[in-house]
């Protein structure tokens, strides 16, 4: 038993390790060469955690193969176009300059009815509104709305565009954010003399972040009663 323990985690790992190295985060990035690698990844690291009999080696080995297979696919891909588009396919108009595509609908085996659902899911409810809806090659919608039913813009109504800051996590589960702090150009002892002008220290919060406004959003920990405050921007 304790074999396969450390079996399972070995692949696990080792399993971990070549997804990441792919670079895809969820399976709405991935490509159909993508999603195939990946299930057969799977299936062959299964064989060898169900199965102590079989070596880990012959698990590790065909991963491997896989691994280098798709990135081999991915550099051709980028390489060539031609190649790209008998890989992964090419984008296809579901509706365009307003009309729906009735022959890519019926060649992507796309019912009006999946269509109309997915505009849903972009808060469209009439297709009428849509100029162009295009099916990418991961299975996502793009949606370009008509002109006139585009909501206006601050340059639109020609109101000031304020200069915003980028939000940046300060403090997250209670634990210091090295990079959100990188990000908000504060050292840990401006921080810390920030809150404490506001009667706080950094080990009160569970969280903190410095938003756009350039104030920042604290909460303490709930043995404190979960307190949400706001520090306004210094200046």
């Amino acid at each position: 038993m304790l074999n396969l323990f450390l079996r399972t985690i070995l692949l696990y790992l080792f399993l971990l390790l070549v997804l990441r190295l792919t670079g895809k985060r969820q399976v709405a990035d991935l490509e159909p060469s993508d999603l195939i690698v990946t299930l057969v990844i799977a299936d062959v690291g299964s064989n060898a955690i169900s199965d102590p009999n079989i070596p880990l080696l012959y698990s590790v080995v065909p991963i491997l193969g896989l691994y280098l297979t798709q990135q081999l696919i991915a550099k051709a891909c980028l390489k060539s176009d031609r190649i790209r588009g008998f890989v992964c396919g090419t984008p296809q108009y579901l509706i365009k300059n307003g009309v729906l595509q009735e022959k890519t609908l019926r060649d992507t085996n796309y019912a009006v009815r999946d269509l109309i659902e997915h505009l849903r899911e972009k808060d469209v409810f009439d297709p009428a509104e849509v100029t162009d809806a295009i099916l990418e090659t991961n299975g996502s919608l793009s949606v370009r709305l008509r002109p006139d039913g585009v909501p206006p813009t601050r340059a639109d109504c020609s109101v000031p565009i304020p200069n915003e800051l980028r939000p940046a996590l300060l403090i997250r589960d209670g634990k210091l954010c090295e990079d959100g702090l990188k990000d908000a150009d504060l050292s840990r002892q401006a921080f810390s003399n920030r809150l404490k002008k506001n009667g706080l220290m950094p080990k009160d919060l569970f969280y903190a972040q410095r938003g756009a406004d350039g104030s920042i959003r604290v909460q303490t920990f709930a043995r404190s009663g979960a307190k949400v405050s706001s520090l306004k921007k210094e200046g």
